[in-house]
């Protein structure tokens, strides 16, 4: 709850925060992404990684512990594309605040559409998990492609303005937010009209958690929310893998875990996706959010 809701002064001192953050933003998101890549993306790089050395320690070891095939060589390497793919990803995410619609449609194709299609035709809603990797806030244009809701769940940030930030970003396009405590109840009202809702299922859970899987080479705790809210809403399961391509665009696509939720074993579901993004990591580490204090537990 926004503690200024009900206090006018608040409100406007809250308000006048947000606009002192979001203006200096919003221009810098008219740059050309060609330009504003070539110039503070490499700074950002350079500061992020040359000067400051943002969580160095913490993503050289979560690179050696996850990937131990890899040589001292290949983890700095990796290392290094991480905080260009980073500063990237941060250039990206200031432009999301005025591209046009059209136009980021552009950087953003859909592959395997027809699956998702199809199970909208069966009127089955869908629960989409993904990892942090890529640039999932591109996610964001998927109901300019979808003829059905697209919903995002996730947890709100304490930080009321990045939390403002944030919902502007992801509502731009008509993506609707739900925090994770009204999913379900969200969810079960819907019932019989088809929607995605898109999960990141790969943040710490805390030491409650129970659900715990060998992932990355490391005993690791994940959520199993998804696979909750697939059973008790009936859903079909997806996995969203998001996949570089030229000129800052980025290709998504959907693979199936089941779409017999209520069938499965406890744990099968977070399991699959545990196993899917594993394999995405693999593929290319350098997407993935290493500088996330994933294993500060173990």
């Amino acid at each position: 709850m926004n503690p200024a809701k009900n206090n006018p002064l608040k409100k406007f001192l809250h308000d006048c925060s947000f606009l002192s953050v979001c203006f200096p933003v919003y221009l810098l998101g008219l740059l050309p992404l060609q330009v504003a890549n070539g110039t503070i993306g490499k700074m950002l790089y350079f500061l992020s990684y040359r000067v400051f050395r943002y969580r160095y320690s913490v993503v050289l070891q979560n690179l050696s512990r996850a990937l131990p095939t890899k040589s001292y060589t290949e983890i700095q390497q990796i290392s290094k594309d991480f905080y260009r793919h980073l500063s990237a990803m941060v250039v990206e995410t200031t432009k999301l605040f005025s591209i046009s619609r059209n136009e980021l449609r552009k950087k953003v194709t859909l592959s395997n559409v027809e699956m998702v299609l199809e199970y909208y035709q069966q009127n089955r809603s869908i629960i989409a998990v993904l990892g942090h990797y890529g640039n999932w806030e591109y996610l964001n244009i998927l109901p300019s492609y979808l003829p059905f809701n697209v919903n995002a769940i996730y947890k709100p940030l304490s930080n009321p303005i990045m939390g403002k930030l944030i919902q502007h970003i992801r509502t731009r396009f008509g993506m609707r937010l739900i925090p994770a405590n009204q999913a379900l109840r969200y969810l079960l009202k819907q019932k019989g009209q088809p929607q995605m809702s898109i999960f990141i299922a790969d943040q710490f859970p805390g030491i409650n958690e129970d659900t715990k899987f060998d992932f990355l080479h490391q005993s690791t705790n994940m959520f199993n929310g998804a696979e909750k809210l697939s059973i008790a809403t009936d859903a079909v399961v997806v996995y969203i893998d998001m996949k570089r391509k030229p000129n800052s665009c980025w290709e998504v696509n959907f693979s199936l875990i089941t779409d017999a939720a209520r069938e499965t074993r406890d744990h099968q579901i977070t399991r699959s996706f545990a196993d899917k993004l594993q394999e995405t990591i693999k593929e290319h580490p350098a997407y993935w959010l290493w500088s996330h204090k994933r294993w500060k537990i173990a």
